[in-house]
């Protein structure tokens, strides 16, 4: 593209582009005009995030023009452009194209949804993990201390959630409407698949059990298949595979399969607690320094602690939610 055709890049283009709606050829020459000059990478994520947003709280009424102008030249005069100050010129380009596409993507949204406003579901974890089922039959589990928001019914030609934290996502395949999770600056897109997404706050990281995810941040993206993780690392704005095993353990707390090799009853009961939600108490402190192997294929309460007890010599009473662990152990 010349440059006047950078410059005058037409909103509804940008808007078919989030949409899903552009034809290969209009994709590309969006994916041209995103690396012809890092302003415009810059200016892109920014639209992105509008687009999250505009999605996830389904703004149906097109903004009033001069409040936003007023808005985006406020944020954009503190931080006109990661890293570095605009003239006046550029920031007024800048916010006009903000302004422009903010308007095309919500008008995109309110064609496809009509004119009624859906309710936004928020939910939020503390110490407990927790459990749910989606509006497409997709289950997710929330770890601790994490959030999650979507459209109530999933009525968009997406289907959107926004995660802050750590969850666990098993996607119902639908390949007329895709599965997006937007966490931080990287948004993972899936059909149907097994998969966890773990936030901190030097990294993003994706791990897959079965099917495949598209990992992407702007015209960056890797691909992230059964037994792999991808790594999104904040500091450098790099995405890339991890090398090493793939690490069950980690997921057990959604999945409740793990694979304990040689590791105390300390670590192991840490584990299923949270998987499970119980309490375990040792009545013996010098329990917990028993070591075992075993594998769990997300087996009973009960089962477990049964291979606990016969494996390391001890008595594991179950009273609702609590587990007491008494006896000699450690095959003594």
């Amino acid at each position: 593209m010349s440059t006047a055709e950078n410059q005058n890049l037409p909103y509804e283009l940008l808007g078919r582009y989030f949409s899903g709606e552009a034809t290969p050829e209009e994709a590309m020459t969006v994916d041209d005009w995103i690396r012809e000059h890092r302003d415009h990478r810059e200016l892109y994520d920014q639209v992105a995030a509008i687009w999250d947003d505009a999605g996830l709280q389904q703004r149906y009424q097109l903004p009033d023009r001069t409040a936003v102008l007023q808005e985006l030249k406020a944020r954009m005069a503190t931080r006109p452009v990661v890293g570095k100050v605009l003239p006046l010129g550029r920031i007024a380009a800048a916010v006009a194209l903000l302004v422009g596409v903010a308007a095309i993507l919500i008008f995109v949204l309110r064609s496809h949804n009509g004119p009624q406003a859906l309710a936004l579901v928020s939910k939020r974890t503390g110490a407990a993990i927790q459990r749910d089922t989606l509006p497409d039959q997709s289950t997710v589990v929330l770890n601790s201390y994490a959030s999650l928001q979507y459209a109530s019914g999933f009525q968009d030609t997406v289907r959107l959630v926004k995660l802050s934290g750590e969850a666990w996502f098993d996607v119902t395949s639908r390949p007329d409407k895709p599965f997006i999770v937007a966490v931080g600056d990287i948004r993972v897109q899936v059909l149907g698949t097994s998969f966890n997404v773990r936030q901190s706050d030097s990294a993003i990281a994706v791990m897959v059990k079965t099917g495949a995810v598209k990992m992407s941040r702007g015209d960056s993206s890797i691909q992230v298949k059964a037994g792999q993780e991808g790594v999104y690392h904040i500091a450098r704005k790099e995405l890339g595979l991890t090398a090493g095993a793939f690490k069950t353990n980690q997921l057990g707390y959604a999945t409740r399969v793990f694979n304990f090799e040689n590791i105390t009853l300390k670590e192991i009961v840490t584990q299923l607690e949270k998987a499970y939600g119980i309490q375990v108490v040792f009545e013996h402190k010098a329990l917990e320094g028993c070591t075992m192997s075993s594998t769990f294929e997300n087996k009973p309460i009960e089962y477990v602690f049964e291979v606990i007890s016969v494996t390391l010599n001890v008595t594991c009473r179950i009273e609702k939610d609590k587990v007491y662990i008494s006896g000699a152990g450690c095959g003594g």
